[in-house]
C-alpha cells in the first residue's frame, strides 16, 4: 500500500472545554523548558489508544510510531524520556497544566488548539475518511447520514467535526479509540464512522473488515505536530532541531516503514 498524503487526524476540543484548559493551566504547575528537561526526564504523553501510532500490546507495552518518535527524538536531544498514557479528552488540559513536557500523539494542528498549546513543526499529516459496512449501498453523501448513528472518538477532529455538522440529522456516539469504534460498526452498533484515515488503512491491511471507505466531498484535512506548553521555546527548538535529523538521516523513514508500511511516503 502507498500513501501519498498532503494534509493530515483530527480532534478539538470545544470552545468550553478550551476555556477550562486555559483556565487549568494558569492554575497549574508550569511545564519545563529544555534546560530543566536535560537534568531529569522528559516527560511525553499519548493515548495508548490510537494503533498503529500508539497502543498497548500483547504484552504490556506501550509501542506505536508515535512512541518510536518520541524516543529517536529523546536520543537525538540527549535525553531520557518516559512516555505515559493519557485519555485523549483531557490530554490537551493534562499538558496545559504541566503534567507532561510534550504530547507526541499524532495530534492535528487546529487554531482552538493552539490557543492552549504550541506546536512543532508538522511531522506527517492526514485527514478525516467516512467508513461503512461492506453492505451498507445508501450513504453516498452527507446528507444520507440523516437519521443515522455516527461514531467517532471523543475528543478528536472526526468528533468535533460531526458535532458541528450534525444539526440534529444523525445521532453521534462517541468511543474510547478507534479499535473499541471499529467494533462498534462491524457489529453494528454505529452505521458511519468517521475517522483519520491512516489509521484505517492500516488496520484494514493488519487485518480483514467488513468495512468500506465512502467518498462524501471534501473533508477536513491537519498537519500532526507535537504539542508543547505555551511558551517554551528552547523545547521547541530542540524538538524542531531532532525532527529534521531524524528526517534526514533515515530514522524517520525506517519508522514509518515498520508502522504504517514499506513504500508510505509522509509528507
Amino acid at each position: 500500500m502507498t500513501i501519498h498524503k498532503k494534509s493530515f487526524h483530527r480532534p478539538l476540543i470545544g470552545a468550553l472545554t478550551l476555556l477550562g484548559v486555559i483556565s487549568f493551566a494558569s492554575m497549574s504547575a508550569q511545564a519545563r523548558d529544555f534546560s530543566e528537561i536535560q537534568a531529569d526526564v522528559f516527560q511525553v504523553a499519548n493515548s495508548g489508544a490510537y494503533p498503529p501510532f500508539s497502543y498497548v500490546d500483547t504484552a504490556g507495552n506501550l509501542v506505536g510510531f508515535d512512541v518510536d518518535i518520541a524516543e529517536a527524538l529523546a536520543d537525538r536531544m540527549g535525553v531520557d524520556v518516559n512516555i505515559q498514557t493519557s485519555p485523549w479528552n483531557g490530554i490537551v488540559a493534562a499538558l496545559a497544566g504541566g503534567r507532561f513536557d510534550a504530547c507526541i500523539c499524532s495530534m492535528s494542528v487546529t487554531e482552538e488548539r493552539e490557543r492552549a498549546v504550541d506546536f512543532t513543526d508538522s511531522y506527517y499529516s492526514s485527514g478525516l475518511s467516512i467508513w461503512v459496512r461492506q453492505e451498507t449501498d445508501d450513504v453516498n453523501s452527507i446528507e444520507d447520514f440523516a437519521g443515522k448513528r455516527v461514531g467517532s472518538t471523543l475528543g478528536e477532529t472526526g468528533n468535533q467535526w460531526a458535532t458541528e455538522n450534525s444539526n440534529g440529522n444523525w445521532r453521534n456516539q462517541t468511543f474510547q479509540g478507534l479499535p473499541d469504534m471499529l467494533n462498534g460498526l462491524t457489529t453494528g452498533r454505529i452505521d458511519v464512522m468517521i475517522a483519520d484515515d491512516i489509521p484505517v488503512y492500516v488496520a484494514l491491511n493488519d487485518q480483514e473488515l467488513p468495512i468500506k471507505q465512502v467518498e462524501v466531498g471534501e473533508l477536513p484535512s491537519w498537519p500532526a505536530a507535537i504539542a508543547i506548553q505555551k511558551n517554551k521555546p528552547e523545547l521547541k527548538e530542540a524538538l524542531n532541531t531532532a525532527l529534521a535529523e531524524i528526517r534526514e538521516d533515515g530514522t524517520y523513514q525506517a519508522i514509518v516503514d515498520k508502522w504504517i508500511g514499506e513504500g508510505v511516503e509522509f509528507d
